[in-house]
C-alpha cells in the first residue's frame, strides 16, 4: 500500500511504500532553493523513520536546478542519506531537455560509496530496477 507523505502543488508529492520500502518524489516544476532542501531533509528524515533503502525520483515533470543545488545533494546530501541506510536510487530524467542537462552534470559530480544508482528514461524500468512493480 502506498501513503502519500508529502503534497506541495507546482513542487513535488512524495510517497512511501513500506513493502517494497522505497520513497517515490515526483517534482513538478524548478527545483531550487529552500523548498528544495526543505523536502531533500523531509525525505532523508523519512528515510530513517522508515528505515527505507530505496528512493525513486521521478523528474519527468521538473524544471531547472541550481549547481548550488546540485553540488548540496551530491556533497552533503547524499552522503547523509547513505549513512542513514539508502542504498539504491533510480532516477527517471525530466522532459524538459535543458532540465536533463542540469540532471546529467548533477550525476557526473562525484558517485557516492554505497548507492547504486540508475538514470533512466522510463518510470517502469526504474520501478522493475528497484523491484516495486
Amino acid at each position: 500500500m502506498t501513503e502519500e507523505l508529502l503534497s506541495q502543488p507546482g513542487v513535488c508529492s512524495v510517497h512511501w511504500d513500506g513493502g517494497t520500502e522505497t520513497i517515490t518524489v515526483e517534482w513538478d516544476g524548478d527545483v531550487g532553493g529552500e523548498d528544495y532542501r526543505d523536502v531533500m531533509e523531509r525525505v532523508l528524515d523519512w528515510i530513517v523513520d522508515r528505515d527505507a533503502t530505496k528512493l525513486l525520483v521521478d523528474a519527468r515533470k521538473q524544471g531547472l536546478m541550481s549547481e548550488a543545488d546540485q553540488d548540496w545533494t551530491v556533497a552533503d546530501w547524499q552522503p547523509r542519506a547513505v549513512e542513514a541506510g539508502l542504498t539504491d536510487k533510480a532516477i527517471v530524467y525530466p522532459e524538459d531537455r535543458p532540465a536533463r542537462t542540469t540532471v546529467d552534470m548533477s550525476a557526473r559530480k562525484s558517485p557516492q560509496p554505497g548507492l547504486e544508482r540508475l538514470f533512466t528514461e522510463d518510470i517502469e524500468e526504474a520501478r522493475n530496477w528497484l523491484g516495486t512493480t
